[in-house]
């Protein structure tokens, strides 16, 4: 194996480039590998590098390591110590909290920037855009929105890797086939319930990405019986020694409309079709209701929160083995280890073509939260002894491993799907979205 330091000097000979590495994290004595993973589609160089990680090394190493971790220290895109927004909960609050980090004496308030849910969603995102881009075939379940009458905004198709509880999702659940028959009612979705982590066949050719990323049969048929399937690959970005800022403004009007004009005065003098149709929503009694007028935000109790200050933002991806070696998948009834092996390294390439395709993609997590590769983040991390080696590894590469992944699993006689299941929303879906967009037009409040 090349020593770290050559591999980097091949890398700076073809490209400059941001790099990050995925340490394989053993459970053995022998050395652990780093794959590195450029921050490029380009970095074509080293597509054919020799030591770059096979399918084979996959498949044997689900079934003896303890996992794939990645670490990433990046930076607001707008400069080092700029304020980026967190996501929020309720009432806009940041989760902030004591956690312990390498470098510091004590403790130091960290912020999530990005939680484990928001984070998986992306990776769900980043499988379905490869999907649809005809780069990969992944089993899902889809239902069809398109041909539904009455709408006043179209809906499109929402699928297992958009609905929230994925392949149990109260959408799908609600969504039936050609026949008219609720999914869960027909075969296909009776075997997917009766699965469990023994026996997780059914759902591994229907909708692979719920196990992965973790599902729960809790609003079906089931009821308090519905199975529960863990997560198998995890990712958190988190701001380290996070300050809070507040923030206050106002919004000028260039009418520079004065708060002290009746809109309901100016309605009954003027017939004006926009703000009748308005005032039934709203009844307005200020301009400000009405968007117009100089608008002060944030002034009572000392501003709202208006981002963090935070050293770096640390990124923790881990893939567990552990938890994918607890998921078994027979084929006829009989379970051997290499068909269940096949399965399980099937999701780990899923887990690691998502990684893969979401860094690529850059990081805009929303609006002011833009994030970059930190310098730092070429260092080469290492878990467990042994000598430091570096394995490039692209998008483009984990979706060769991905695909005879899933060569591997059709040989061993496991169900795959390579086109979605298509449904439609029933009778009464179909009536609950049209009749909630009718009275979402007729409010300007949010529903909980």
């Amino acid at each position: 194996m090349t020593p770290i330091k050559k591999i980097n000097e091949n890398i700076l000979s073809f490209k400059t480039t941001l790099t990050y590495t995925i340490s394989l994290l053993t459970v053995s004595e022998k050395p652990s590998r780093s794959f590195q993973l450029p921050f490029s589609r380009s970095f074509s160089p080293l597509d054919s590098y020799p030591e770059t990680m096979k399918y084979q090394d996959l498949l044997e190493s689900v079934q003896s390591a303890a996992g794939l971790r990645l670490r990433l220290r990046l930076q607001p895109m707008y400069g080092e110590g700029e304020l980026i927004f967190p996501s929020t909960v309720d009432k806009g609050a940041y989760l902030v909290s004591e956690r312990r980090i390498p470098g510091y004496e004590s403790a130091v308030d960290c912020a999530i920037i990005d939680s484990v849910q928001s984070q998986a969603n992306r990776f769900e995102k980043a499988l379905l855009d490869d999907i649809r881009a005809g780069n990969i075939e992944i089993p899902h379940v889809v239902t069809d929105f398109s041909g539904l009458s009455g709408l006043t905004k179209s809906v499109g198709e929402i699928t297992c890797f958009d609905a929230p509880h994925r392949i149990f999702d109260a959408i799908i659940r609600d969504s039936v086939d050609s026949d008219g028959t609720h999914f869960p009612l027909t075969e296909t979705g009776k075997a997917i319930i009766s699965s469990n982590a023994s026996n997780a066949t059914a759902i591994f050719g229907v909708s692979p990405a719920s196990l992965l990323f973790g599902s729960w049969d809790s609003t079906g048929i089931s009821g308090g019986l519905g199975e529960k399937y863990t997560r198998c690959v995890v990712s958190e970005l988190v701001g380290v020694n996070a300050l809070t800022a507040t923030r206050a403004g106002v919004r000028r009007d260039p009418l520079n409309a004065s708060k002290d004009a009746d809109p309901v005065k100016i309605l009954k003098e003027t017939k004006d079709e926009m703000w009748t149709e308005l005032n039934r929503k709203t009844k307005f009694t200020k301009p400000s209701q009405l968007n117009h007028g100089n608008v002060p935000w944030g002034g009572d109790g000392g501003g709202v929160h208006g981002g963090v200050t935070v050293d770096y933002v640390r990124q923790s991806t881990t893939i567990s083995f552990p938890a994918l070696r607890q998921l078994r998948f027979p084929v006829a009834g009989k379970d051997t280890p290499a068909t269940s092996a096949s399965a399980q390294a099937v999701l780990a390439a899923m887990a690691l073509h998502a990684v893969a395709l979401n860094v690529e993609a850059g990081c805009h997590l929303r609006s002011r939260c833009d994030l970059i590769m930190d310098e730092k983040s070429s260092a080469w991390e290492l878990l467990n002894a042994g000598n430091k080696e570096a394995i490039p590894l692209t998008a483009e590469q984990t979706r060769v491993i991905l695909n005879e992944a899933i060569a591997g699993a059709k040989a061993a006689g496991l169900p795959w799907n390579d086109q979605p299941i298509r449904l439609s929303p029933s009778a009464a879906l179909a009536k609950l979205v049209t009749v909630s967009q009718e009275q979402h037009a007729q409010s300007t409040e949010l529903e909980d």
